[in-house]
């Protein structure tokens, strides 16, 4: 009777300490929330997930806090733009954070990046004196739904790698997210058709991939060079350029200021565009599909409206 009860004992205590284990959802950290949306599309019901960055925040000056390190530790996943993109604040939270799977090359590392077309790769010897020059390429990929497949198919193989037990699950998960990409492509391609060939100045670097897709031409820069910010010859340079170009838009991130692009705008007839490049910056843009629509829709916009004056 004693070893019974023992027995029924046993078995229920088990059952509840190893319940919740068995149940427990898949941590993922993911940097930004682009990757977020990601990896929430090919884990389904099996991942929790978060993000460590605000749509709204410069990446370059992003300001670590304690509650990464937490994120950090806990995590299963950390799925990261890479490129050298996070390398001044992400590689020191790890450290602290002292979980080996997701440290660069564990078994819950996975590098975004892996098998995406790089645009900009510097050529020859890259210095400080060039500004932010990221020396592996242009890390802002995501905004061309080709490389966003590439990047579902990336975290496919981290869930699985870390949660074989559902890797149909992903696998189901991850051809449903492709298909879905590939139609956001197409529908994308069609609506952005009036963009082929116009001319467009940027205040940074961040577009250059939304620009190889969809066919339009950033033919200068409020910066410099990268991170750099605008001497006055540049800025008569730059505005000479767009005067001859007929450059009718400027487009900008929320987190650069406003007054040099203002002030450009100003003086060639042009319209500042300011859109966020990541998911849930703005109202409308909660999925990467509203996302793209949203920044194609303004500054189609803005090209149409520019092309009445």
């Amino acid at each position: 009777m004693r070893r019974w009860c023992f027995a029924v004992f046993l078995t229920v205590a088990l059952g509840i300490s190893l319940a919740p284990t068995a149940a427990r959802k898949v941590r993922v950290v993911a940097t930004t929330t682009d990757l977020k949306w990601a990896a929430e599309q090919v884990g389904g019901r099996h991942v929790e997930v978060v993000a460590l960055m605000h749509p709204l925040q410069n990446p370059h000056t992003v300001q670590p806090r304690p509650s990464f390190i937490v994120h950090l530790s806990r995590a299963d996943l950390l799925v990261r733009i890479g490129l050298d993109y996070e390398e001044a604040w992400l590689p020191p939270m790890v450290d602290e954070a002292r979980n080996p799977k997701v440290r660069r090359g564990g078994t819950g590392d996975v590098d975004a990046s892996r098998g995406i077309p790089l645009l900009e790769i510097p050529q020859g010897r890259v210095t400080r004196e060039q500004g932010e020059v990221h020396i592996f390429g242009n890390p802002h990929y995501w905004l061309d739904p080709a490389n966003m497949r590439i990047i579902v198919r990336n975290i496919a193989e981290g869930l699985k790698r870390v949660d074989p037990a559902n890797a149909d699950d992903y696998d189901r998960n991850l051809r449903q997210t492709e298909r879905a990409l590939s139609d956001l492509q197409e529908e994308t391609e069609r609506m952005a058709a009036p963009l082929q060939g116009e001319k467009f100045v940027a205040y940074h670097t961040t577009w250059s991939y939304l620009a190889n897709r969809y066919g339009f031409k950033i033919v200068g820069y409020l910066e410099p060079k990268p991170g750099i910010p605008p001497s006055a010859s540049h800025l008569a340079d730059l505005i000479f350029l767009m005067r001859r170009e007929r450059v009718k838009v400027i487009l900008k991130e929320p987190f650069y200021e406003n007054r040099l692009p203002n002030m450009v705008a100003q003086r060639t007839g042009a319209k500042v565009v300011e859109v966020c490049p990541s998911v849930g910056g703005e109202p409308g843009t909660e999925t990467y599909p509203k996302l793209l629509r949203y920044i194609l829709t303004k500054l189609i916009n803005a090209v149409q409206e520019g092309q009445q004056k």
